[in-house]
């Protein structure tokens, strides 16, 4: 069963590296706290979960956005660091979002 699993990570990567077609596409960034609302907008960058956002390795159903315009300056990131703790901090710079709360346009 285990080698089931360790072959089945290499598609689920493969998979994720196909949507990085969408690299530097718009794309809005949703609240996170389940209302319907943008709070940013910005460019998709990856979905790759290996690829690292300040440091820290993006993992499965993120992806990292840069952030170019924010709506509500005072929103929660979802990461947050030591430098980067709400939405005005975030400007200029990537930040991970979880996957399900991007949307392209």
């Amino acid at each position: 069963m285990k080698a089931m699993s360790e072959s089945s990570t290499p598609i689920t990567q493969e998979s994720n590296q196909m949507e990085t077609g969408n690299e530097n596409k718009k794309c809005l960034v949703m609240a996170i706290t389940g209302k319907k609302r943008v709070i940013a907008e910005g460019r998709w960058s990856t979905n790759d979960p290996l690829q690292t956002v300040h440091f820290v390795p993006l993992g499965p159903n993120a992806v990292k956005v840069w952030i170019d315009v924010v709506k509500v300056k005072d929103a929660c990131v979802w990461r947050p660091s030591s430098e980067i703790e709400c939405m005005e901090d975030a400007i200029g710079t990537a930040i991970a979002w979880p996957e399900d709360k991007v949307v392209l346009v």
